[in-house]
């Protein structure tokens, strides 16, 4: 039994270095893993420095059609393990992620786990600073128990066999965002989604306000073109609910947290809602997704 890592990359080369340093310190032996990075930059080619050296197996792949579900498609195609795993080039697993994994899957003796996952913690820049895109996320980061428990997981901290992604088809090509929320919904209405504490990965606030601007237009594209694509008055029900709930949510800290922080989460709401409304109009008149 071998596990490989998958895990997309466009322009991120230090927080990937730094990821792929930090692997060297996983408690399961070598021999038992690899790392695959697929890089989804047509113009810019991944090279490693020269005196770049690791203790373990990596291959580093090339996928030109835009998307991180493609460039995951393409490692799990060339990924030698009989388990996937996923994480983000700008995560950080914690050193028994692997093990843990590892022991999880050998007492899956009648392979009927569908997704193992687990916690992804935030950590800050300077924690005793934050901006107002960190204060936003602090209080909207990351609950995949929650999740879990609703049929899904994310490719921040995901392990599946490869043969049951390959069961259902890998991830949808076609989406910039949503895809492991669609691929994990499929998967788990046959087998189930395994939530274990012990399953960590740590993932950074993200540092601006135009970082959360151009998530939240993903996520509005992704769930666009999955469900509502031809579906104009259905969509835009969706996004005058998307863009009162961003407001509701900062109405609602102004009587639960700090004035400074509640101030900090209406700038960030108010900038993630003009954001939507430019990414409503582009989609509507048949522009293309954000990446």
């Amino acid at each position: 039994m071998t596990i490989s890592i998958v895990i997309p990359y466009y322009n991120d080369f230090e927080r990937l270095i730094r990821l792929l340093e930090s692997l060297e310190d996983q408690l399961l032996d070598k021999k038992n893993w690899e790392a695959v990075v697929v890089n989804n930059d047509s113009e810019v080619p991944l090279i490693l420095p020269n005196n770049f050296s690791l203790g373990y197996s990596l291959q580093l792949l090339q996928e030109n059609k835009p998307g991180s579900y493609a460039a995951r498609n393409k490692g799990i195609a060339e990924a030698k393990g009989q388990i996937i795993a996923f994480t983000d080039s700008d995560c950080l697993p914690d050193k028994t992620w692997l093990k843990n994994a590892w022991e999880m899957f050998s007492h899956d003796y009648k392979k009927e786990m569908g997704i193992l996952t687990g916690p992804v913690s935030l950590f800050f820049k300077d924690p005793k600073r934050l901006t107002d895109a960190e204060v936003f996320e602090k209080y909207t980061g990351f609950t995949t128990d929650a999740y879990a428990k609703e049929g899904h997981a994310i490719t921040a901290n995901w392990f599946s066999y490869k043969s049951v992604l390959e069961e259902f088809g890998c991830f949808n090509m076609q989406l910039k965002s949503n895809g492991d929320s669609e691929l994990s919904g499929k998967i788990s209405r046959k087998y189930p989604i395994v939530y274990c504490e012990n399953i960590l990965v740590r993932h950074p606030a993200r540092y601006l306000t135009s970082d959360l601007v151009n998530k939240y237009q993903r996520l509005l594209g992704g769930t666009y073109t999955r469900r509502f694509k031809g579906k104009k008055a259905a969509f835009r029900r969706f996004f005058l609910d998307f863009v009162a709930r961003r407001y509701r949510f900062a109405i609602k800290k102004i009587f639960t947290v700090s004035l400074k922080e509640s101030m900090a989460i209406l700038r960030v709401c108010h900038s993630v809602n003009k954001g939507a409304v430019q990414e409503y109009f582009n989609l509507v008149n048949g522009g293309e997704t954000k990446r």
